[in-house]
């Protein structure tokens, strides 16, 4: 028996022994049939409790599955809940989110969720309904995305990244560079694809983007780097001249991207 299976035996006989625990679900890679799990995977389960605090504040009962080396609590990706990620010492990860179990309406009517429970799962344990209710869950397409308003939020937070190396500030610069205006140019790149194979499949954030982003976008993510302040402004103009590629194929003009480029020329001219 593997590890991964010796864990989920002993999750169904701990969640059924457990009144508080109304239910346990297995996600992510290893219940999914496309991109299964592989030898860097972990482990993804949702576990529906009567008290999801008891299982965030207290991490003894991790202590069940193995010897834990690491744990600390998060923000699930989807759900607006919290998760207890943990480390054990044989080198398996395991993220438990922790969902009330009176809560199980609103994960169905979240679609980030549903499509993450749709691409496969495995109900472990089931006092709630949980099988059959998610019988009927599916991946949702997600609307199409406000492309105006996308360029026009990138362009100010170019700027923005610009005024902050500017005044000395370019740790926060590269920061606003690799977590605000990278995600933009992955969302505009998601749409793209979208709009060029309505049926591609382009998961969520920015996961398996290497697959189904044109490669110049994968291409500008990976150049667009700045390890010293002196490459910030290289970086980010690389950046906006990729963003401004896939913008030209999917909105129309815009002035006022026309006058940021311009402001951003000023304030970084090109060497």
């Amino acid at each position: 028996m593997s590890r991964v299976d010796e864990l989920l035996s002993d999750l169904r006989a701990w969640a059924a022994a457990r009144p508080d625990v109304r239910a346990a679900l297995l996600i992510g890679s290893q219940a999914r049939a496309d991109t299964p799990a592989d030898e860097w995977s972990d482990v993804d389960l949702a576990l529906f409790v009567d008290d999801p605090r008891r299982y965030a504040d207290d991490a003894a009962w991790v202590a069940r599955f193995g010897t834990a080396e690491l744990t600390f609590v998060e923000p699930t990706a989807v759900a607006g809940q919290v998760e207890r990620r943990v480390l054990y010492s044989d080198g398996l990860e395991v993220d438990f989110a922790l969902m009330p179990a009176a809560g199980l309406p609103a994960v169905l009517a979240d679609p980030d969720a549903t499509s993450v429970i749709a691409r496969g799962y495995v109900v472990l344990h089931d006092e709630i309904g949980l099988g059959d209710a998610l019988a009927e869950v599916h991946v949702v397409p997600a609307p199409e995305t406000d492309v105006t308003g996308l360029v026009q939020d990138f362009w100010y937070h170019a700027l923005w990244t610009a005024k902050k190396h500017r005044r000395g500030e370019s740790i926060t610069a590269r920061d606003c560079l690799e977590c605000v205006l990278k995600p933009r140019l992955v969302a505009l790149a998601r749409e793209q694809t979208r709009r060029r194979d309505p049926a591609a499949d382009t998961w969520h954030r920015d996961r398996f983007v290497e697959r189904w982003a044109d490669e110049s976008v994968v291409s500008a993510i990976w150049g667009a780097t700045a390890a010293t302040s002196a490459e910030l402004p290289g970086a980010l103009w690389e950046l906006c001249d990729a963003f401004d590629r896939v913008a030209a194929e999917i909105a129309p003009p815009d002035p006022g991207v026309i006058a940021a480029r311009r402001r951003l020329e000023a304030l970084l001219p090109r060497s």
